[in-house]
């Protein structure tokens, strides 16, 4: 969070790559970078609320209550 924090615009232009093996998997500016993984977390959460859904497991709130508690 300190490095972010004190990061400019400038700091997050220069490009990062994903490699395995020599091989370049991905590369984006490490803005972009940040902001997939940050998406990835999003898109994983509610991936994991529809099976939790499937399978009549109560979703717990992530920031707050989920609609499956009734006490809000």
């Amino acid at each position: 969070m300190e490095a972010l924090a004190g990061a400019t615009e400038a700091d997050l232009e220069p490009n990062w790559f994903l490699a395995y093996k020599g091989n370049k998997l991905a590369e984006w500016t490490k803005y972009a970078a940040i902001r997939h993984a940050l998406s990835q977390v999003t898109h994983h959460r509610a991936q994991l609320g529809v099976y939790y859904r499937l399978n009549d497991i109560k979703v717990p709130g992530s920031y707050g209550p989920s609609a499956d508690d009734q006490k809000f």
